[in-house]
């Protein structure tokens, strides 16, 4: 029961975002002057849905994750194709109402508005939520303290306010785990606020060793602490507006920092979650009640989504931008056999990096990865 639970909050999160996403497309498509043809809210066959006024067939797909805007013309529902029979069929009147016909600029703003949306989406709901409840932040305030861990052995509690680690002063939680992670030896020197008075404490992280799925080693680092509850500040609508674009400005040069120490080979596929971990955090969030994170975790969701989807790869939203864009430069199209070529292996790569990073998950519940390393010795 619990696991449909995780599943119904994880299939209504990620739902709403994709939507956004295509809703995007589908303005812009509307706007442009190209006809859609077909608006699902899922994959796979139709189970119901409507046609409006204006053709445009909206329904409920029998797989409950993703969506898909058809535009008429396309070949499939990527529209990573065209459907050159359907095109050849099409009067002249009715095709320029097609993708194909429009100018590569167009086709780009198309293209461009599915990413766009979601970057609306997380600032809009940023200054919603900031204005009308107050954003979570969680102070360096130790929550909870594990038993047995280096930071019960060397005497912190629950209550205990981090001040500064290293010299360096800590302002909020996250950065207690981002200096403990990034300490490459030795013992880190904290001082810590408990009841009016500074404490000096030295502390050595536990190293905690795990086996990936190929028998590679992967070291953890820990102390054993865990945040407290986060605090809601309500900000004026000034504030908030310039929250909801710094939020947006400040995810997006860490999501290209994360990426550059993979490319750079500083991180691995192993420190990046998928399905199940998203899956995972939706329903903790959901199951504790507090929808205010729920909510926020869709923000990040949503700016997850709209970042990947500007990659250069011809399966996504960037490398039909990028085509258009080599297309308007070159004055052709480019060859449509290569054009497929390539669609295959991205499809291939990111079918790949899903797998990778849904067992990257699974070895992350500690029984599995107990099981799996008694394997791997």
């Amino acid at each position: 029961m619990a696991i449909l639970y995780y599943l119904f909050s994880f299939l209504v999160t990620i739902n709403i975002i994709v939507v956004v996403h295509e809703y995007g497309h589908y303005l812009a498509a509307k706007k442009i002057g190209v006809k859609v043809v077909t608006f699902s809210i899922g994959m796979g066959p139709e189970i119901f849905g409507w046609n409006d006024k204006h053709g445009t067939r909206w329904c409920f797909s029998l797989l409950p994750v993703g969506g898909y805007v058809m535009m008429l013309g396309d070949g499939d529902a990527a529209s990573a194709t065209e459907d050159k029979e359907l095109l050849e069929k099409l009067a002249p009147e009715e095709k320029r109402f097609s993708f194909s016909e429009k100018s590569n600029w167009e086709k780009m703003c198309i293209s461009f508005c599915g990413p766009f949306f979601n970057y609306i989406y997380a600032f809009v709901v940023v200054i919603a939520m900031s204005f009308f409840h107050g954003l979570p932040s969680y102070p360096p305030v130790i929550g909870d303290v594990q038993k047995g861990s280096p930071a019960e052995k060397h005497g912190l509690l629950a209550g205990d306010r981090i001040i500064s680690m290293d010299g360096e002063e800590i302002s909020k939680y996250r950065d207690v785990a981002i200096k403990v992670t990034e300490k490459e030896s030795g013992s880190i020197d904290f001082v810590i606020k408990r009841n009016g008075k500074l404490l000096n404490v030295s502390i050595v992280p536990e190293i905690k060793e795990t086996k990936s799925i190929m028998g590679e080693p992967k070291k953890t680092k820990l102390i054993g602490i865990r945040s407290g509850k986060p605090i809601f500040e309500r900000k004026s609508l000034w504030d908030s507006l310039k929250l909801g674009f710094s939020t947006c400005v400040s995810a997006t040069g860490e999501m290209f920092m994360m990426f550059g120490k993979l490319f750079s080979g500083q991180k691995s596929l192993d420190d990046f979650g998928g399905v199940v971990h998203m899956a995972s955090v939706a329903g903790d969030l959901s199951q504790s009640g507090n929808f205010a994170l729920l909510i926020m975790f869709t923000v990040t969701l949503s700016l997850n989504l709209g970042f990947i989807n500007l990659f250069p790869l011809p399966i996504l939203d960037g490398g039909r931008i990028l085509i258009c864009l080599i297309e308007e430069i070159i004055r052709k199209k480019l060859n449509e056999k290569l054009q497929e070529r390539i669609m295959i292996v991205c499809a291939a790569l990111l079918i790949f990096l899903m797998l990778i990073t849904t067992v990257n998950d699974i070895l992350r519940i500690e029984a599995v990865n107990k099981l799996v390393s008694s394997f791997v010795e």
